[in-house]
């Protein structure tokens, strides 16, 4: 069984050391210093919220609509989500071979 932590930790590391993941680190510090980039992600948060609840209200989806807009204009948070989702995508191809694996195994 220690192998298999080895082994997992080895993936996480690659990933954890991966240019991406270092990048949404120091790009989360960075925003997590701009009080105002703090505040638009909040209140983008908030408007999401208020939105389901709301049974998707057109109105609240226009304002919605329009401070994500403007919280993706911002380059650091554009870099971000980039880095972020390259990340995830990462991730996501580790657990579909993992369930690939297992599923081809219990399946023979």
């Amino acid at each position: 069984m220690e192998n298999v932590y080895k082994a997992l930790d080895d993936v996480i590391n690659v990933i954890v050391n991966s240019e991406d993941y270092k990048k949404c680190i120091t790009y989360k510090e960075q925003m997590n210093e701009n009080i105002e980039l703090v505040e638009l992600i909040n209140k983008v948060k908030e408007l999401q919220k208020k939105y389901i609840r709301s049974g998707y209200d057109k109105e609240i989806k226009k304002e919605l609509d329009s401070v994500e807009e403007e919280l993706n204009s911002i380059p650091i948070y554009s870099e971000y989500n980039s880095s972020l989702i390259k990340v995830n995508e990462m991730i996501d191809y580790v657990k579909e071979s993992f369930n690939d694996y297992f599923n081809k195994l219990l399946n023979i």
